[in-house]
């Protein structure tokens, strides 16, 4: 393989990597929302609402458990709770206890439509690099021939 082969050769594998990367964390980014990957036991310390460029369509709720940290938590979960609440959750559990009372928890729509899209991405940026490729080295075996005169 030649060297400028070799060089596209593993600039498209670090675009294809970069491109996986990017929609896993993205995807992660979503799950984690949904508190179910998570694990946590204590006292709800503060519930907040920060609005964003849409109000009530794209706004972000702030959990926080008595250990200070925020939690970046769906809509969802934030309506379950109050300022206050006892809370208990084990990693992966899809149930959240809020004061002895157990709540179902699930995936929000955008990370559904995320953990679907993501493998369709990586797929599309692996292909386009492919065919990038491809063309690249078509260009390349017809200039290097010459032109005929």
């Amino acid at each position: 393989m030649r060297s400028r082969e070799r060089g596209f050769a593993w600039a498209a594998i670090a675009l294809v990597l970069t491109g996986v990367l990017f929609a896993a964390l993205a995807a992660w980014t979503l799950v984690d929302r949904s508190t179910i990957p998570g694990e946590f036991r204590g006292t709800v310390t503060a519930i907040e609402l920060r609005h964003e460029k849409h109000p009530g369509v794209d706004d972000v709720w702030m959990l926080s458990i008595n250990d200070g940290e925020l939690r970046h938590v769906d809509s969802d979960v934030a309506a379950l709770l109050e300022e206050g609440d006892r809370v208990r959750k084990n990693a992966w559990d899809p149930t959240l206890v809020v004061d002895g009372e157990p709540h179902s928890l699930s995936l929000s729509d955008d990370a559904r439509a995320m953990l679907g899209f993501a493998p369709t991405l990586a797929g599309v940026v692996a292909a386009l690099t492919l065919l990038t490729h491809r063309q690249t080295r078509a260009l390349h075996r017809v200039s290097s021939r010459g032109l005929p005169r």
